[in-house]
């Protein structure tokens, strides 16, 4: 299982990388800072990544909502969790990239919960 996650922050990038991988063995995470950077992998990688876990604030072009519209441009039709500290998105935007939405700040144990399922669905 890949899953493609967008977080500025360090601290967070750490937490969510040893929840999901100690939780799932067969699991990597290519992570990102920025936009760009993110969108070059995807672009590159659309058809291996079973899940998109995308911070809505981030550096770049795109802010994550942009990013999970750019995901559903290019055709995937895989799972996108939004995540943020600050305002949800309106349902509308989360509607239109079918996206599901979980708040900052996630318990450690709940991530994974959450996640996992999520990036095991075809």
């Amino acid at each position: 299982m890949l899953i493609v996650h967008l977080e500025d922050e360090g601290p967070l990038r750490e937490i969510m990388k040893i929840a999901l991988e100690s939780a799932s063995p067969n699991l990597t995470m290519q992570q990102f800072i920025d936009s760009d950077s993110a969108l070059d992998f995807i672009e590159n990688n659309l058809d291996k990544i079973n899940l998109f876990l995308l911070d809505v604030r981030v550096p770049g072009g795109l802010d994550g909502m942009g990013v999970a519209q750019k995901i559903r441009d290019l055709g995937s039709t895989r799972p996108i969790m939004i995540t943020s500290a600050y305002r949800k998105p309106k349902k509308a935007q989360l509607d239109a990239c079918e996206a599901q939405w979980m708040a900052k700040p996630w318990h450690i144990l709940d991530a994974p919960e959450i996640l996992i399922p999520l990036a095991k669905k075809r």
